[in-house]
């Protein structure tokens, strides 16, 4: 198997290689299970509507977590903006609709 040195490729028999350890042998692929996943990434959501009850409401940003599920986000009925509300769960969202994909120009 050749190996690439700073002189130039060398070529080695079998096991005359070396074997390189990383975190993983000793981590593995760890996940926390006593923790919530955390908010990565707050995105801008114009032109995006969920479904809520056959009614279009206007989605003000999406969240990517850590997990890397994402989910819309409203404004709430006392006109706060709570990213760790998700429009998924509200009892009548049945899907995302895109409104409008052309950029809008600033005047």
């Amino acid at each position: 198997m050749p190996i690439n040195t700073t002189a130039g490729p060398i070529e080695r028999g079998p096991g005359a290689g070396h074997v390189i350890n990383t975190s993983r042998i000793v981590e593995e692929d760890l996940q926390y299970t006593d923790e919530p996943p955390e908010i990565v990434e707050v995105l801008p959501a114009a032109g995006w509507c969920a479904v809520v009850g056959g009614e279009a409401v206007a989605l003000v940003a999406f969240v990517a977590l850590d997990s890397g599920r994402m989910y819309g986000v409203a404004v709430g009925e006392n006109g706060r903006i709570a990213l760790t509300e998700d429009v998924e769960k509200l009892p009548a969202f049945s899907g995302y609709v895109q409104t409008n994909n052309e950029p809008k120009e600033n005047n």
